[in-house]
């Protein structure tokens, strides 16, 4: 088509649920819009000097308006509001980057029946096509996002496997106390290593974010994100109910830290009622993290013979059965209408094993990582959702089976295409973030030190940003200056001579508006007492 000098634009229009793309999926500098029919040359030319655009060409009659592509020198949202009040623009839309439904180079694809089910034979029985978290279709919006952390709650992770290494949560330093290139907590051991030295753990992780597209094995329901171990499951698979709040408390902790951990994997239970547990788990929500937990393996009605920690009734819980592939409730699945809230698929599922390897295992274990990794892409999708709003994402879209009508809140199996199209990203808009550096200082008590703030704009953001600060141990004080600001800020700490010691994970926090956001530092502060005097067996 012939490009030419200037034409139009408009408000913004979104698009349809099925048609929208990942945030920011769309051809910077450029927009699609919609001239209405008798333009004048000089309505036209103002049109052009509004959206600072350089050129433009027609795509399309519809009567006598005419839609073109416009070629802007700035940002699609600053050209969307720069035209939101000209009468002669009926819409402007973003050029979105639209794809088939992703199909992925992993050999062993074919085998996830829970991700696209052609009928194929697994473990001699033949599929129903269709019964499947229709993942190819989400993919189309979005494959996930490396922002999104989802913690599981397991017997650890094979974080060197080369199908899951790259999408391997890396702690920055002093988070919970760890090192930085740690990769989440050992609560059996206290330590900062959740090695999998079983299993279970290393499966689940496959199916929440084995690496997509790598040509290398199987894929998760989340081509990019990073994955949290927390492990309190030992290499025989049991663990303790302290242990496991010590796990998950890690996973608290790291959020209020400034890391952006918003799910939790939980495919285990056992034991009785724990008002400890449930605590932990209410901490959870207040934190913004979603809790998804195994419905459990007993065939049994957990709404008479309740299986925690899916039975736990917090606002954040989101229990899970298991479905085979003809979409039939798992003969080893427990159930129940008013306490199990979906299902998904749990048997013959294939994903990644220590070592390197894949297995295929069964149970309750297996559909609990299919929801939260599909949390995690309705996530991806929306970042500024919060836990009830993903929640409500799954539980209000999922294709209802007739194995569960009656047996599951629901009645249905999720669908992570219509979850991740119920949650679509909003327009562009002003926006910044933050950053820190550097990323930890040391001390000793009664001295200070400082960090520097910087804030970046985006989507046309001009505000100023206050900025504050959580975290410093007992007698240390921060400041900032200037504060508030628009570019950067110097964070100065000065700790007394009596300051708690120890690292301590600080979160920054910038606010303009109704934009918040944070970035987080660490502060290490060490004794200044002499060392004890020698007693005569030091060296």
């Amino acid at each position: 088509m012939k490009r030419i000098l200037l034409a139009a634009v408009v408000a913004l229009s979104l698009l349809p649920a099925s048609a929208r793309a990942a945030p920011g999926d769309f051809v910077p500098g450029e927009l699609i819009v919609k001239v209405r029919g008798g333009a004048t040359p000089q309505a036209v030319a103002q049109i052009a000097a509004e959206a600072n655009a350089m050129a433009d060409e027609q795509l399309a009659d519809v009567g006598d308006a005419q839609i073109r592509k416009l070629y802007i020198s700035g940002t699609v949202a600053d050209a969307v509001r720069n035209l939101s009040g000209n009468s002669w623009v009926e819409y402007a839309e973003p050029n979105y980057i639209l794809h088939a439904n992703l199909v992925p180079n992993d050999p062993r694809y074919g085998e996830l029946w829970g991700m696209k089910n052609t009928g194929q034979v697994i473990n001699t029985v033949p599929g129903k096509p269709g019964a499947d978290i229709s993942a190819e279709q989400a993919w189309s919006v979005t494959t996930g996002s490396a922002n999104v952390i989802v913690g599981v709650v397991d017997t650890g992770v094979d974080y060197a496997h080369p199908d899951l290494a790259a999408n391997i949560w890396n702690n920055p330093g002093g988070v919970g106390g760890c090192a930085v290139g740690t990769h989440g907590y050992n609560a059996i051991t206290r330590t900062c290593d959740p090695n999998d030295d079983h299993y279970h753990g290393t499966h689940c992780s496959g199916t929440i974010g084995a690496v997509g597209n790598n040509a290398l094995g199987v894929v998760g329901v989340n081509w990019t994100v990073k994955i949290m171990g927390l492990k309190f499951l030992d290499a025989s698979g049991s663990g303790t109910t302290a242990d496991a709040i010590t796990a998950i408390d890690f996973a608290v902790t790291a959020k209020i830290a400034g890391q952006n951990v918003r799910v939790l994997s939980n495919s285990w239970g056992g034991g009785a009622f724990s008002q400890a547990l449930m605590d932990e788990i209410n901490k959870a929500n207040t934190n913004d993290i979603l809790f998804v937990a195994a419905a459990g393996n007993a065939s049994a009605n957990n709404d008479v013979t309740p299986s925690y920690p899916s039975n736990y009734n917090t606002p954040n819980m989101v229990a899970v059965a298991a479905t085979d592939n003809t979409d039939a409730l798992a003969y080893f699945s427990n159930y129940g209408r008013t306490t199990v809230h979906l299902g998904a698929p749990g048997v013959d599922i294939l994903s990644t094993q220590p070592g390197g390897l894949y297995q295929y295992l069964s149970g309750t274990s297996m559909a609990t990582p299919h929801v939260a990794g599909a949390a995690a892409l309705v996530l991806a999708a929306r970042p500024t959702l919060n836990t009830a709003g993903v929640k409500s994402a799954l539980l209000n879209n999922v294709d209802p089976i007739p194995s569960l009508n009656g047996l599951t809140v629901t009645g249905g199996r999720l669908n992570a295409a219509k979850a991740v199209g119920a949650a679509p990203p909003p327009p562009p808009g002003p926006d910044f973030s933050l950053s820190a550096s550097p990323a930890s200082q040391t001390v000793i008590q009664g001295a200070s030190t400082s960090y520097t703030v910087t804030v970046t704009p985006s989507g046309g953001f001009t505000g100023s940003v206050t900025l504050s600060s959580s975290g410093l141990g007992a007698g240390a004080t921060g400041s900032f200056a200037p504060n508030p600001t628009t570019t950067t800020s110097t964070f100065s700490v000065t700790t007394t001579t009596t300051a708690a010691t120890g690292s301590f994970p600080v979160t920054i926090t910038g606010t303009s508006g109704t934009l918040t956001r944070t970035t987080s530092v660490t502060l290490v502060v060490n004794s200044s007492a002499p060392p004890p005097p020698c007693d005569g067996s030091c060296p």
